[in-house]
């Protein structure tokens, strides 16, 4: 009984060691605004597709066919890693301070808040990633779009690794903060 239980233990031990997870995190492109203007912005809510509203990362490797490395992982949800790369960024475009993320803080509803509806967000194994999303700019007070917009954008994949296929995703939300921005400035 007690070598049966060792056994066990140790397969389990060893099944551990041999496939660790990796946790990644979409980064901002832009700094975050310390001064600036006190627009009132903020950003989300974000939908996401099912096949990537995952907790691991996602990625095409071929015409119809997707993969989904079990070990391979978002820390924390995509939507809430979206809303916070794109509040930021927004920032940094916007020369803005205090863009929040949804869910609102506490007694804090933006004026202005950013919906965003993304269709597609993955890589494509060995050549980039892509980002097909649309957005409106709604009036917080009367629930009014105020603009709209959509784009498909594609950012090339430097190097090899899910580090790379992250770091090009973010790129990627950089350059829609600046799709967005333009369409922003001059309404607040």
């Amino acid at each position: 009984m007690k070598l049966q239980f060792c056994l066990t233990t140790l397969g389990l031990l060893l099944a551990a060691c041999g496939a660790s997870d990796h946790f990644y995190r979409l980064s901002a492109e832009m700094p975050a605004t310390t001064g600036g203007s006190a627009i009132s912005l903020g950003v989300g809510p974000v939908t996401l597709p099912s096949y990537i509203d995952r907790a691991e990362l996602v990625y095409q490797s071929g015409p119809n066919e997707f993969q989904i490395p079990s070990n391979e992982r978002w820390a924390g949800a995509l939507r809430d890693n979206i809303a916070q790369a794109l509040a930021t960024n927004l920032e940094g475009s916007l020369g803005a301070r205090d863009v929040v993320a949804y869910p609102w803080p506490a007694g804090g509803i933006p004026r202005r808040s950013i919906v965003v509806d993304v269709r597609q967000f993955h890589a494509i194994s060995g050549v980039d990633a892509v980002l097909d999303f649309s957005w409106r700019m709604v009036n917080s007070s009367k629930g009014a779009t105020i603009a709209r917009g959509s784009a498909l954008l594609r950012e090339p994949i430097h190097g090899d690794g899910y580090t790379a296929v992250v770091a090009a995703e973010s790129r990627l939300l950089g350059r829609a903060a600046e799709e967005i921005a333009r369409s922003y400035r001059g309404r607040d």
